[in-house]
């Protein structure tokens, strides 16, 4: 068996391309949808509630394109992943740090730096707890860092400065040598922070996740059979300064798409 449906990745802006570029690389021959909904971004200074609403009309607008299977490539979103519904299975990043992190080590201190929203629900925390008592999260929320990313990713001294306020609180109290990204936007400087902190493991879950996702379709039996590579569609919501930040990205990222489309949510708001 096999299935030729595309797979679905969402994000509350671009941060989710870089487990998308993960996707490419490792089942090219997908047909994958990615929708940012840099609308409503930053997901993670949002209340649950909004979140939760947001999280839906994501997952019900990639459920109408006809997805197999959606990536939650939003750390915030996975923190409740509980409290959304969907028709299709849902592959978490939460899930996927925790593995990425034991792959690294089993038992210690591992840093987390994640939005202010990821850091309240507590997800990362309970998740290891039920895995293991030897690993504990040091978690610290950092309010702009994803939005400094978004905004002025070519800005190299503001970007340091939001980056320092993330890390530096976590090495200074607790001596870390490991830190999990525990939002899609922060790969995009992995490179800026590990050149600031040389003796960091900077951990990125996203390969795991992508992992995750094979699993979770059964293997090649839940994979398109086609030999030629896959069509990458790119949808956003928001202006035309949100378009221009998902070209500047994929152009960072090295990441080729076949289409960019403009996309409006409100039809997808499901009733309470």
């Amino acid at each position: 068996m096999s299935d030729a449906r595309p797979i679905g990745l969402m994000d509350s802006g671009v941060g989710g391309l870089t487990v998308l570029k993960e996707t490419a690389a490792l089942l090219p021959n997908e047909d994958i949808l990615y929708l940012g909904d840099s609308a409503n971004m930053p997901y993670g200074e949002k209340t649950n509630e909004e979140i939760i609403k947001f999280a839906n009309q994501d997952i019900a607008f990639l459920e109408s394109k006809g997805v197999k299977a959606i990536v939650l490539a939003c750390n915030t979103v996975s923190s409740l992943v509980d409290h959304v519904t969907a028709r299709v299975p849902l592959v978490s990043i939460v899930d996927a740090g925790c593995a990425a992190v034991l792959e690294s080590c089993n038992k210690g201190k591992v840093g987390l730096i994640a939005t202010t929203a990821t850091v309240r629900n507590r997800t990362y925390e309970k998740k290891m707890a039920a895995l293991t008592s030897d690993v504990q999260f040091i978690s610290h929320g950092t309010k702009h860092l994803a939005q400094a990313i978004n905004d002025n990713i070519e800005e190299k001294k503001a970007l340091v400065k939001y980056i320092v306020n993330a890390i530096d609180p976590i090495l200074r109290q607790h001596g870390i040598s490991k830190i999990l990204l525990g939002c899609t936007h922060y790969p995009i400087v992995k490179e800026t922070m590990e050149s600031l902190y040389p003796m960091v493991h900077i951990i990125n879950p996203a390969e795991m996740q992508v992992k995750d996702l094979i699993r979770s379709l059964n293997g090649a039996e839940g994979l398109n059979p086609q030999k030629t590579k896959g069509n990458i569609k790119l949808y956003f919501t928001g202006d035309a300064s949100n378009r221009q930040s998902f070209v500047d990205i994929a152009n960072i990222l090295e990441l080729p798409y076949n289409e960019l489309k403009h996309v409006t949510l409100d039809a997808f708001e499901k009733e309470e």
